[in-house]
């Protein structure tokens, strides 16, 4: 039996490599897809499919890893998008917790849907990664030790992706451009 982790790994962090380690050696085959492969590196997306399946084979270097790349967001394409995974990969199961990937297996595809069980959802995510580096802020702890290197050559990446802020990040009241507060009363 052929199962699928769907996911966009920005980067690969404590909670992927914790769903694959639990997953995978229930399938005979298994296999990770990258969706949003695309080559545009978004502020969601600041990584590209090959910089992401190299970080992910620092750790499983054995683990197929399967772009996807996104097709139009309304719903043909989201059907598009997971009938052409169904396809390309030949899964019988496929293993999410995004409420829209879960909706669409079930609407959409012959898979059968495997709800896994998150690893820390509020610590371990791509978001608090990606907002750790661009902060200056320690994120090595969120990441499976076998990706911190392969990470780390992407810190400028990463950083240059989300929030362009106006000023420096790090809150005072005068770099607050939309504070409508008069500054001139403080001292």
């Amino acid at each position: 039996m052929k199962g699928i982790l769907i996911g966009r790994f920005q980067p690969l962090h404590r909670g992927h490599k914790k769903v694959i380690d639990t997953y995978r050696p229930e399938f005979d085959d298994f296999e990770l897809v990258i969706g949003s492969a695309d080559k545009e590196r978004t502020e969601d997306n600041p990584l590209s499919f090959d910089e992401r399946k190299k970080i992910i084979k620092a750790c499983y270097p054995d683990l197929n890893v399967v772009p996807v790349e996104d097709e139009s967001r309304d719903e043909e394409g989201n059907k598009k998008w997971i009938q052409r995974i169904e396809t390309e990969t030949g899964a019988d199961k496929a293993v999410s917790q995004n409420p829209l990937v879960k909706r669409l297996v079930k609407e959409y595809s012959s898979m059968e849907l495997v709800e896994q069980e998150m690893h820390d959802p509020d610590i371990y995510s791509g978001t608090a990664v990606r907002r750790r580096i661009k902060a200056g802020e320690e994120w090595r702890y969120l990441v499976p030790k076998c990706a911190e290197e392969e990470i780390a050559e992407k810190l400028e990446e990463i950083k240059k992706s989300g929030v362009k802020y106006e000023f420096e990040p790090g809150w005072a009241r005068k770099n607050a451009y939309h504070d409508t507060v008069d500054d001139s009363k403080e001292k």
